[in-house]
């Protein structure tokens, strides 16, 4: 037969499919991380981009030194003045940087789309905001490898021993915290959860002594959540991430203090961000291009505060 109509011949009168008014959401790391566990700082409304944070130097010696510090030095002698110790101060600098993501949305597609123009104006607003924080977070978790303190061994799987040293070493240099917190690397993250398992070091076998070390608790959702918490090791929260970085042969972890009332207060809280201008959305219509201008911007940066209370966990990649 030939000459068939068809919906090819009569396709300005039909529809291929019927457009259902939903978009199933593309599969995406999920922001938060700086936000949740940076020390927050604002430069809002001051004229510059940086800010300048003191921060005190030990004049009584340094944690673990086997007391030279404060063996002798303040021991004082009848009939005898004091001498004079000089305190003095460091800084830390949290420098700003912009961040911003554009679209610009043609009449056409907000008047022929089958989602109505708030629900359209919401999921760009809504993904927008949360590429951003990508962003930031991208430039949080670089800060891992700037931890002068290290476990790991590279191109070696993360061991169980490994996670315990990088807590240790952070309560054996002076921390004074009521929480830590890891990030691990998906490979990290991966290693660990295989060690647990491995027949000569499974929790479910371990002494009871020597599980109470370890502390592993699975979380209720395995990390399938927004929070990514994949378990609490130790006690403590363990987090994955895709945006921690790698060097070709190695990815790049830590285990730190994160942002608390107690944590600021003592100063043991590893890293610090800053404002200038939060997230900030924008429209402009532009009536030559037949088109709306969506902008959404924000100023921020984030700094090493405590290098002492982070341990940065190099492992293998995949």
């Amino acid at each position: 037969m030939a000459l068939e109509t068809t919906t090819t011949s009569l396709n300005d009168l039909t529809h291929t499919a019927l457009v259902e008014p939903v978009i199933i959401l593309a599969l995406s790391e999920q922001p938060g991380h700086c936000i949740r566990f940076c020390r927050e700082f604002s430069a809002i409304g001051k004229a510059t981009n940086a800010l300048t944070i003191p921060t005190q130097t030990s004049w009584w010696g340094s944690p673990d030194d086997d007391g030279d510090g404060v063996d002798t030095e303040f021991n004082g002698t009848e009939g005898t003045a004091l001498g004079n110790t000089q305190v003095a101060t460091g800084v830390v600098t949290i420098t700003c940087a912009e961040y911003g993501v554009a679209h610009a949305l043609t009449d056409n597609v907000a008047e022929d789309s089958v989602l109505d123009g708030m629900q359209l104006l919401n999921l760009m607003t809504g993904q927008m905001l949360s590429v951003l924080q990508l962003a930031l977070d991208d430039d949080f978790i670089a800060l891992f490898a700037s931890l002068s303190n290290s476990v790991g061994t590279s191109n070696n799987d993360l061991t169980i021993a490994q996670m315990i040293a990088a807590q240790q070493g952070i309560r054996v240099r002076g921390a004074n915290a009521d929480g830590l917190v890891y990030v691990l690397d998906n490979e990290q993250a991966l290693n660990i959860e295989t060690a647990l398992q491995a027949t000569n070091a499974a929790a479910a076998i371990f002494a009871l002594s020597a599980d109470r070390v370890i502390g592993y608790a699975p979380a209720a959702d395995h990390g399938m959540g927004a929070v990514k918490q994949i378990m609490s090791f130790r006690g403590f929260p363990v987090y994955t991430s895709g945006l921690t970085d790698d060097d070709g042969t190695d990815v790049t972890g830590a285990c730190f203090v994160p942002t608390s009332a107690y944590n600021d207060a003592t100063g043991a809280t590893t890293f610090g961000m800053a404002w200038k201008r939060l997230p900030n959305f924008e429209t402009q219509r532009q009536a030559k291009g037949r088109s709306t201008d969506l902008v959404m911007t924000m100023r921020a940066g984030v700094a090493e505060l405590q290098d002492g209370s982070g341990t940065k966990i190099v492992t293998d990649m995949p």
